[in-house]
């Protein structure tokens, strides 16, 4: 069967199999390889948030306007290789890191299946092959490291590196990375280009580590809160959609609510693991971007700077701190530790902050729950902000490519073709149909996508946001006496990557 005759096929089918398969299919892509809408800071690192607008079945996709018309081109064969993370993390129930890049057959996921159709229209128009070189989890810099090994050798790697988050910039500064910006054939003002982590991530106007809708499970890294509706109706607190709708959910409302829900299930007159609780906490950061806070900021020059200690910050600190640190919330430090998923499966907790990615631990409990983002500091607040987590894959650009025109046109075809085809069926079929049981938290599930925020000093990987969460889990009652005591060596530190990547050529 020919391509064209393949991929309407396909279409038709997988349109009759959507009710079924979205109830009932969960299968995994192979790990195989075979071959937010704030203003620009600058006008080059710049994008526009995903459209999802759908057409009609007269109408022509209005995505296609952003397709970027490359002529076909003959590459002979050439091998697009990309390196990744394995997902043989044992806290990942889903394929975190290489489902977004290669599908090796058919195999009735639609995620799977599409991918599978991207990359082969992808590879009939350019005549190459896609392929991916996955490195064990155990060791997340493994790819990054094979990227400079082969840098300083004057020697070939992979065509595009998905990297964790904050090893990124840290490889770039060895000066084996290409400014995505300005790379042949790429065009980041193009929609499917991810505008708040282009901000995030540039320097100078220089984007050495970026993303677009190619790698489309940084969606699922997203933290947000979940709640369970039994207990919410139990307890008669008021519906959280509802709040969010009216713009009143915010800090001070969520510490009121969690009040509710706490239960000494086990009679021994103490708060512990076997109890029921108003709020399972597993990562006290993100009230500060939730709250519009921040580490570090840009200057006019695109420059990033620290900018922790405002007011705004210390009431951020002072409302987290009554949250996470009462006798209703049960706190775990990280995302991943137990037994948090544990106490919210088993229905004993009201609210679970998380990773969106957490509700694959929830498809089979027996209770309705919903999503909303993290809170508002205030209702003055412009719009709620959720930070996406380190561990998302983000994108590089290697030095000592064979052909960099070619690379950009993969690249950029690959993304295109993933914001029109790919991105509909995953928030319309495995979020809005798998994941969740409600027409409101497919709502909430769009202000959480535009709810992106990317901190530079996050991106960088400096550690006060590890100091954060200690101090919320020591019950200190201020923060800014640690951020001084720190601020010179995070300076030094966020200076000496700005610096190194500024002279780069």
């Amino acid at each position: 069967m020919k391509f064209k005759q393949a991929i309407c096929f396909f279409l038709v089918i997988s349109m009759l199999m959507i009710p079924i398969i979205a109830t009932s299919c969960g299968g995994d892509s192979t790990k195989e390889s075979g071959g937010d809408k704030e203003n620009s800071q600058n006008e080059n690192i710049q994008g526009n948030d995903t459209d999802d607008s759908e057409p009609t079945e007269y109408e022509i996709n209005p995505k296609d306007q952003y397709d970027p018309n490359f002529a076909p081109v003959d590459m002979g064969g050439y091998v697009f290789t990309v390196a990744t993370r394995d997902d043989d993390a044992p806290y990942h129930l889903y394929p975190a890191h290489t489902r977004d890049i290669y599908a090796e057959a058919l195999n009735g996921d639609l995620i799977n299946d599409v991918v599978y159709y991207r990359n082969m229209a992808a590879e009939e128009k350019f005549n190459c092959k896609i392929a991916m070189k996955d490195f064990p989890e155990s060791d997340e810099k493994a790819g990054n490291k094979i990227v400079e090994k082969n840098a300083k050798a004057g020697e070939y790697s992979f065509d595009l590196l998905t990297s964790h988050m904050m090893y990124g910039l840290q490889t770039a500064a060895n000066g084996v990375l290409q400014d995505i910006a300005k790379f042949p054939n790429i065009d980041i003002t193009k929609p499917y280009w991810n505008r708040g982590a282009n901000e995030g991530c540039s320097i100078g106007n220089r984007l050495y580590v970026g993303l677009s809708d190619f790698s489309f499970s940084s969606n699922e890294n997203l933290y947000c809160i979940f709640f369970n509706k039994k207990l919410a109706q139990d307890y008669d607190i008021e519906d959280p959609y509802k709040l969010v709708f009216d713009n009143k959910w915010t800090f001070d409302k969520f510490n009121e609510l969690l009040r509710n829900g706490y239960e000494d299930l086990n009679g021994n007159g103490r708060k512990d693991k076997n109890d029921q609780f108003g709020y399972m906490s597993s990562n006290s950061v993100n009230f500060l971007w939730a709250g519009g806070g921040h580490i570090a900021k840009k200057n006019e020059n695109d420059i990033p700077y620290l900018d922790f200690v405002s007011e705004r910050t210390i009431e951020i600190y002072e409302k987290t701190l009554a949250i996470t640190n009462n006798d209703y919330t049960f706190t775990v430090d990280q995302w991943h530790l137990e037994p948090s998923i544990e106490i919210f499966q088993d229905g004993r907790a009201l609210f679970f902050s998380n990773q969106l990615c957490r509700v694959n631990n929830l498809r089979s409990v027996e209770f309705e729950f919903g999503i909303v983002p993290y809170p508002k500091l205030n209702s003055n607040q412009e719009r709620y902000y959720s930070y996406v987590d380190g561990h998302s894959s983000m994108m590089c650009i290697p030095v000592n490519l064979p052909n960099p025109e070619w690379t950009g046109m993969i690249i950029e075809e690959l993304s295109f073709l993933s914001y029109r085809d790919i991105l509909p069926t995953y928030y319309d079929v495995v979020l809005n149909v798998k994941m969740v049981r409600d027409e409101e938290s497919v709502e909430m599930l769009k202000i959480l996508f535009d709810s992106k925020v990317y901190d530079p000093a996050y991106v960088m990987s400096l550690p006060f946001w590890v100091t954060w969460i200690g101090n919320i889990s020591g019950k200190k009652a201020e923060i800014v006496s640690t951020f001084e005591k720190q601020e010179n060596s995070l300076t030094k530190e966020m200076d000496k990557i700005i610096n190194t990547i500024l002279e780069l050529e």
